[in-house]
């Protein structure tokens, strides 16, 4: 998986634009299904991704496969914060007895957990090289 993304800022700089790779896209929106599909209640929704279910709803919706084509998508600078917390909140939720469990993770997500490691640098190093 390729896990450098490019963002252009628009507007005031708190709306960027994602070049997300059908990989890209499919690791955060699993992340975010799966989290989201927990069900354990708005405030741990929120705790984990600072976002409530319409904001995930949302995203989910926006980074559904398009026939597997890379794709340019608008992304408030709130919604990227959503994104990498996701990436980073899946993996704990794989402990057994205080050990990260691979095959797990890989079977429920799709991918490995130094994908999702990676994608969520890949963002704070977007974020950063766009801004100012």
């Amino acid at each position: 998986m390729r896990t450098q993304i490019r963002l252009t800022p628009e507007d005031d700089g708190e709306v960027f634009v994602a070049r997300l790779t059908p990989s890209q896209a499919l690791a955060v929106h699993e992340a975010l299904v799966f989290l989201r599909s927990r069900e354990l209640g708005d405030a741990v929704l929120a705790l984990q991704l600072g976002a409530d279910r319409a904001t995930v709803d949302d995203l989910v919706e926006r980074l559904t496969d398009d026939d597997g084509r890379t794709r340019d998508i608008r992304f408030r600078a709130q919604e990227l914060h959503t994104m990498h917390s996701a990436l980073t909140a899946v993996a704990p939720l794989f402990l057994e007895r205080g050990r990260f469990s691979e095959e797990p993770f890989h079977q429920r997500m799709g991918f490995y957990r130094e994908n999702f490691d990676a994608l969520a640098l890949g963002i704070v190093d977007a974020l950063t090289a766009a801004r100012p």
